[in-house]
């Protein structure tokens, strides 16, 4: 009887929030030296699977208790998943650094999803994260005096929180810096962004580079992060339209 209790107790309505959600129980890390990224309610995610495909992108809420809650943003109604199904949760903290979480489901709706057992895994490298691949056309600016003489085009190829990998005409070199000016959502306005050059390649017909975003004011990059986000939700709509 008490083992039933404890299986059916798991999918039980939850009890009514207290007006100051409940602190998170630590992370666990799989490195003591490592510190767990800062969560907060309202927090953009991606939601995949263990290898890496994309569910849909939502909002998280603390539930407390070592829960977390996650609400679409991508699609109308979450499907039912199995107790204790794996998935992964992506995203970027406040200070830019992306993070990942691995979890199990332990409660499922069609409005949100709980996940318990959360686990932080430690990246090499943060701007591999949220790399969302585009087709856009923008602008570099290498010298703002010379005015349109000191632009040139370039396509953005793929864009994420950390940086940006662009292909040009425009020949330079690592080391280089310049001003990405890019309209990534339609009615918003330009982002201008300090890029340095951090890998350029040649190709046949122009030149690749692989760049670090520079000194992003913490409210662009909170906009910048929307954006990246807007474009992956129009690109997951596209997919199941």
């Amino acid at each position: 009887m008490n083992i039933l209790k404890f299986l059916f107790g798991r999918y039980r309505d939850p009890e009514p929030l207290a007006p100051e959600p409940p602190e998170p129980e630590p992370l666990e890390t799989q490195d003591d030296k490592v510190q767990p990224p800062e969560l907060y309610n309202g927090m953009r995610v991606e939601v995949l699977t263990p290898d890496n495909h994309l569910l849909f992108v939502g909002r998280l809420k603390i539930f407390g208790a070592g829960v977390l809650e996650v609400r679409s943003e991508t699609v109308r109604q979450l499907p039912l998943a199995l107790y204790k199904q794996e998935v992964k949760l992506r995203g970027f903290q406040r200070n830019s650094q992306a993070f990942t979480l691995n979890g199990a489901i332990c409660r499922s709706t069609a409005e949100f999803w709980h996940i318990e057992d959360l686990k932080f895994l430690q990246s090499r490298d943060s701007r591999s994260f949220y790399r969302q691949d585009t087709d856009m056309s923008a602008k570099i600016v290498v010298n703002a005096r010379y005015g349109d003489a000191g632009r040139a085009e370039c396509k953005i190829l793929d864009i994420s929180g950390g940086g940006v990998r662009i292909a040009s005409k425009h020949e330079m070199k690592s080391g280089d810096t310049f001003v990405l000016e890019a309209p990534l959502v339609p009615d918003d306005d330009i982002f201008s962004i300090t890029c340095e050059i951090l890998r350029a390649v040649p190709r046949r017909r122009d030149f690749e580079y692989g760049c670090e975003f520079r000194s992003i004011p913490q409210k662009d990059q909170e906009r910048l992060l929307q954006a990246i986000f807007s474009i992956q939700r129009k690109m997951l709509q596209s997919r199941r339209d």
